[in-house]
């Protein structure tokens, strides 16, 4: 389901994806990534308000789609960016891992732990499976956006906070 998203995604939002030229084309993306945003929405009862909130808002950029397609790529745009964001917030709060055991959710206190999902090493950082970006510094960003400065050792054996 994850990567069925993903897919959709990558069509609407990737820099690559060729722009769609008809309505039917915006219609059939809008299925997509309302079908996903209802699979998402089943996972979404027993989680945080933020996991609700986030889903209101993608809800919202849905009815925000016009049926001409001249003036929905913007908001087409804007629907996949919401939907993007619930796949995110869950995969934060470890709903959304598909490995064999389970990664840790980002507001555990053992979030650096988790697996890498996308890994960046020729840019310095990448992206673990509960939503925390981790930097080659040792810093890294929580999907709330609370930033964690580096923590790597300086000569010494100082610590940077």
């Amino acid at each position: 389901m994850v990567a069925a998203a993903e897919e959709t995604l990558s069509m609407v939002l990737s820099d690559g994806a060729p722009t769609p030229e008809t309505d039917q084309d915006i219609h059939d993306l809008m299925l997509r990534l309302r079908g996903h945003l209802m699979q998402l929405g089943a996972m979404t009862p027993d989680r945080s308000s933020a996991v609700a909130e986030v889903m209101k808002i993608a809800r919202h950029r849905e009815a925000e789609v016009p049926e001409n397609c001249a003036r929905a790529l913007l908001p087409l745009a804007s629907f996949a960016v919401a939907v993007r964001t619930v796949l995110w917030t869950l995969r934060a709060e470890g709903a959304l891992c598909e490995h064999p055991s389970p990664c840790p959710p980002a507001s555990a206190a053992d979030h650096l732990a988790a697996s890498v999902l996308i890994g960046h090493p020729e840019a310095g950082w990448c992206v673990l499976c509960n939503g925390v970006i981790l930097f080659e510094d040792t810093g890294y960003l929580l999907p709330a956006g609370d930033i964690v400065g580096p923590r790597r050792p300086l000569p010494g054996g100082a610590v940077t906070t």
